[in-house]
């Protein structure tokens, strides 16, 4: 099985006589308790089959004058395919939640911005690894173990004891951080873009505030011709422009080989992003009606601003992770969830339509977070899950 718990996509879990085998603590979550807290299709709260819970999402999508859709993240790319097609007929908003996560590296990424590779190439070849606002012991649990820090690759047969050199950049001294002992560099940091300033200004020779830690990091790297720098949410928040940053990964390459792989984010937020940036050259927040991606078309800014009068929310729940005086926007527009839970935004919807655990209940693509395509094949497929919801949508409309 391939376990749809992060954007790891481990392909080597094993469940034998009920017991499930080599998964991390989110992976055996999911595969152990996907039958729990299940959503049933209710319109207004009263319990209805399948289909009419779909005609009357329908219906509201029809008569609303600005819908957006929002998430995705956890669903196939063959239902993200079908969900832009339903947001262009719409004429309306399409997001996800890399719009507020990591779809600015992603898109530098996917535009050729930044030099990337694959977790394979990583594990078989790299020497020094940075990870730069990631804390992978808790946001991607066998990251390490799998592909970077921990295996012993084909150029690296000694593994972490000898063959790697592990660097952490984080504002506190996270789980991950703790690790940065043998063959390895801890850098807090106060201000992430000065640590990018230093690197900068030691590559040209000049004096700069983490000058000594980054001429350590140059210096191992340039002992390599494959290095990884692998940036997470503390990346993205810690610079107010991203393209300082990719300056400085071009700055690096002047001096030794180094690659950029993000790092940290749901199952198929990248195949999300693959999805719409193939159809509009945007990566997330777009309006069909604007035929652009802006910051104000973000799904947050759409509700802070009461710019949308109806909401399709798919696999993720505002009410319980974004602030709360923007979720609680939702209760004055219409509201259709699709989900396989019960979450916290289906008990405010006005229509939930219960759809399948992709990856478990459906099988699909998925796009792991270095870009590799994943075959997910189901466990038991389900005849009602996102692929059926999206297709009877699409064609009421």
């Amino acid at each position: 099985m391939i376990c749809p718990g992060c954007s790891c996509l481990c392909d080597d879990i094993q469940i034998k006589n009920g017991r499930i085998f080599h998964a991390c603590r989110r992976g055996e979550e999911i595969f152990s308790r996907y039958g729990e807290n299940r959503a049933r299709a209710l319109v207004d709260g009263r319990e209805v089959d399948v289909d009419t819970a779909i005609e009357k999402a329908v219906e509201i999508l029809k008569d609303a004058e600005n819908p957006a859709i929002y998430g995705l993240d956890t669903t196939v790319m063959e239902v993200q395919e079908i969900a832009v097609d339903v947001a262009e007929k719409l004429n309306g908003y399409i997001d996800d939640n890399s719009s507020f996560c990591l779809g600015e590296l992603v898109e530098a990424v996917l535009k050729g911005d930044v030099p990337t590779t694959t977790l394979d190439e990583v594990r078989d070849n790299a020497y020094v690894i940075v990870y730069w606002g990631a804390n992978p012991f808790h946001s991607l649990p066998r990251h390490m173990s799998r592909y970077s820090y921990y295996p012993r690759g084909a150029k690296r047969p000694r593994g972490y004891e000898e063959d790697r050199y592990l660097v952490v950049v984080d504002v506190r001294r996270s789980e991950t951080a703790k690790l940065a002992k043998k063959n390895a560099k801890y850098i807090q940091v106060d201000n992430d873009e000065e640590l990018v300033e230093s690197f900068m200004r030691v590559v040209d020779g000049k004096a700069a505030k983490y000058a000594k830690e980054a001429g350590v990091i140059i210096n191992e790297m340039k002992k390599a011709d494959f290095n990884v720098i692998l940036g997470g949410l503390g990346l993205k928040y810690g610079l107010r422009d991203l393209n300082r940053f990719v300056e400085l990964v071009r700055k690096l390459n002047e001096v030794a080989k180094v690659y950029f792989i993000p790092a940290g984010f749901h199952a198929n937020m990248r195949g999300f992003n693959e999805t719409l940036f193939e159809r509009t050259g945007a990566v997330n927040k777009y309006s069909f009606r604007d035929g652009k991606s802006d910051k104000e078309f973000a799904f947050t800014e759409l509700l802070r601003n009461d710019r949308v009068d109806a909401a399709l929310i798919v696999g993720t729940d505002p009410v319980y992770s974004l602030p709360y005086e923007i979720s609680a926007k939702l209760g004055k527009i219409k509201t259709v969830v699709v989900d396989p839970r019960m979450s916290f935004t289906a008990r405010v919807a006005d229509v939930v339509i219960p759809s399948a655990v992709s990856g478990i209940e459906m099988s699909g693509t998925m796009v792991r977070s270095d870009g590799v395509r994943i075959k997910l094949e189901a466990m038991e497929e389900r005849e009602i899950n996102d692929l059926y919801i999206f297709r009877k949508i699409r064609e009421g409309l």
